[in-house]
């Protein structure tokens, strides 16, 4: 047999599916030809070409660690996570939320900013018009116009009962006064029990006559066919009838009127609110308003 058929090539050999630990791998080393067993083999770091791109562990099985700040109510990665650590979209789903809401308020913003500048607008020309109204009164050859003092002022008034107010009178009685007209104009008057106003009069000059919208919700316990009128200097204007609210008997839940209406008021003017009959107390839930529109 010659000895070229002795020769055995690589190829030759069988071709395993994997690689065990006591398995051994035939090295060339400076010292010779040597096997190494396959649990012994150590790759360094200065070995690996994508070093860069591996997960960083803080220990040697290669963990890492996530810390978090929150911003807005969102979880944000910090710089204390691992560095090189692999991000997970549970790991920045913060910062993608945060993205998402800083972008509606961008948009949002930029939405409001033709309406801003609209507003910047109409100011400007209203202070532009009040300076001119100014210079007019102020050069007016008329000493009585030139020292003209607007002083105008709201008449509003709200009141209401929190639990019963009674005043054994055919004027409609409340116990709170949610807001009083003297607040907003001292020049007037104002009872709440039983309910009565009597507006500026020409004189104060801080009133002119004007349409005021008048809006009651009057709960009673007994009803006796009452009606609820609203007086403008002794003037019946207005007037509701009650309604039961609900239940058997006749006094089950109460009885309810509402009024609505607007009116003219002159300076000087007395309103009242009156029942049919007398000593009705108004019970919890009760609300007047009155409330200048011109």
């Amino acid at each position: 047999m010659a000895i070229e058929d002795e020769i055995i090539n690589i190829t030759d050999i069988d071709v395993g599916t994997e690689i065990l630990n006591n398995d051994k791998l035939i090295i060339e080393t400076n010292n010779g030809t040597k096997l190494l067993a396959f649990k012994d083999l150590v790759i360094g770091e200065d070995n690996i070409t994508f070093k860069d791109k591996l997960v960083q562990g803080t220990d040697a099985t290669g963990s890492s660690s996530t810390r978090f700040s929150t911003v807005t109510g969102y979880r944000i990665l910090t710089s204390d996570t691992t560095a090189g650590h692999l991000t997970k979209y549970a790991d920045i789903s913060g910062t993608v939320e945060l993205g998402k809401f800083n972008y509606n308020g961008v948009a949002k913003f930029a939405e409001l900013s033709a309406t801003i500048a609209q507003n910047e607008a109409g100011l400007a020309l209203a202070n532009d018009n009040l300076t001119t109204i100014n210079q007019v009164l102020q050069n007016s050859s008329s000493a009585a116009l030139s020292a003209i003092t607007i002083t105008l002022s709201a008449t509003n008034f709200k009141i209401s009962t929190a639990d019963s107010a009674s005043n054994g009178t055919k004027g409609v009685g409340f116990s709170n006064v949610d807001l009083n007209p003297t607040d907003t104009n001292p020049d007037c008057s104002f009872t709440e029990n039983p309910f009565t106003i009597t507006y500026p009069s020409v004189s104060d000059a801080s009133y002119t006559a004007s349409w005021i919208l008048y809006i009651a919700d009057i709960i009673v316990s007994y009803n006796y066919n009452q009606k609820v009128i609203l007086y403008i200097n002794n003037s019946a204007v207005a007037s509701s009838t009650f309604s039961k609210l609900g239940g058997n008997a006749p006094t089950a839940h109460g009885w309810h009127a509402k009024l609505q209406t607007f009116q003219y008021v002159p300076a000087g003017a007395k309103v009242t609110l009156q029942f049919t009959g007398s000593g009705t107390a108004t019970r919890k839930g009760t609300t007047f308003a009155g409330i200048k529109l011109g």
